[in-house]
């Protein structure tokens, strides 16, 4: 598993050595979905998956994205 992020809007793209995410419970429950779907397309589509937003999942405007690729 490799971790990327910005440091803040319009930095570069670094190398994170770890990320905390502060979640109430039912974010959690949203983000748990969001990994579990994006799981079963990374399966459906194998070598052609892409990537998927967290925020094009569930509603979150104006949120940090998670960005899930392979």
């Amino acid at each position: 598993m490799k971790i990327y992020g910005y440091e803040s809007e319009g930095s570069d793209l670094i190398s994170l050595s770890e990320i905390t995410l502060q979640l109430s419970l039912e974010e959690l429950k949203d983000f748990v979905l969001f990994l579990e779907r994006t799981s079963s397309l990374m399966e459906k589509h194998g070598d052609d998956f892409g990537h998927e937003h967290l925020n094009d999942f569930y509603d979150r405007n104006g949120k940090p994205d998670i960005i899930i690729t392979k």
